[in-house]
């Protein structure tokens, strides 16, 4: 499984979070903390929006370790924003490692991202792409099954030009029961993790999922309040009355704290969705599905 961060917030470079905090993302893709293998180096990627009046998000991806790419260490330090995306990757058995399979993957103003597996992906592949609609079909560049949950949500948001955020919850849970109900039909009776990340560069979307009950779900969690660097690298410091001003606040959605003030971070429950409005507020509910059964 993978490792990735949302940040949404005052204009920013990204290389605090991704390159100078204790346990930046780089550092997860070495030494990741809340999982059990601990190295995520089968390739990384960014996914950013422009400041400037241009809705649409870039993206770079690769497939080297991100600890040893030169150009993503540049565009990190180089590049502000208001919002980004970003993913470091360990492929799933039997998943190529391509740029075509590095996440974010984005299509009109959305990106998209994934820490997990579908398992049992095969059985229920043919399948997923017989429900998609020719314009979600020709999404897939790749053959990694986030991709194809990516094709399946555009499918159930309608492609919507603008969407608000109810819209995109209501998306992100239909394209959840509709893989669970894949997988039960072609018995894939595994679990399948599902930290699905959404974001259409105002409102970001992320879940916490495992399909069965006794298996824990892969980490995530979230902070809102102000990034500040320091000696140690950066500082997180939460919005409380100690940070006053709202619009200097930024939402951090992430597989792993970045700081090492735990107390300064908040987890998302299991099975839960946790859902931000650009950097004003956050919010985590229940997905009110059902635990898959074991065959």
């Amino acid at each position: 499984m993978c490792r990735f961060l949302t940040y949404s917030g005052p204009k920013a470079l990204m290389s605090p979070l991704i390159f100078k905090a204790s346990n930046s993302l780089v550092m997860q893709s070495k030494y990741a903390q809340k999982r059990k293998v601990p190295t995520n180096a089968d390739g990384f990627g960014l996914g950013w929006y422009p400041t400037q009046d241009d809705p649409i998000p870039a993206t770079f991806v690769n497939v080297d370790p991100a600890w040893s790419n030169r150009n993503l260490k540049m565009i990190a330090e180089k590049v502000e924003t208001r919002h980004y995306f970003a993913h470091v990757r360990d492929a799933s058995k039997g998943m190529p490692v391509s740029q075509a399979n590095c996440h974010p993957f984005s299509c009109m103003h959305y990106l998209w991202m994934h820490n997990g597996r579908l398992d049992q992906f095969d059985r229920f592949r043919r399948q997923l792409l017989n429900q998609l609609s020719d314009r979600a079909f020709a999404l897939i560049k790749g053959n990694t099954d986030s991709e194809y949950a990516f094709a399946l949500f555009m499918d159930k948001l309608e492609f919507a030009e603008q969407a608000s955020l109810s819209q995109l919850e209501q998306a992100m849970e239909a394209t959840i029961a509709c893989i669970m109900s894949l997988r039960r039909a072609a018995g894939a009776d595994t679990n399948a993790f599902i930290n699905f990340a959404v974001t259409d560069g105002k409102h970001t979307v992320v879940t916490r999922f495992a399909t069965l009950e006794g298996v824990k779900p892969a980490s995530l969690f979230f902070g809102r309040g102000k990034v500040n660097e320091c000696q140690e690298g950066i500082e997180f410091i939460p919005h409380t009355e100690d940070v006053q001003d709202g619009e200097q606040a930024c939402i951090i959605i992430c597989s792993e704290p970045p700081t090492e003030q735990s107390e300064h971070w908040t987890k998302v429950e299991r099975n839960h969705m946790i859902s931000a409005v650009g950097n004003e507020r956050v919010s985590q509910r229940k997905i009110e599905l059902p635990f898959q059964s074991a065959l």
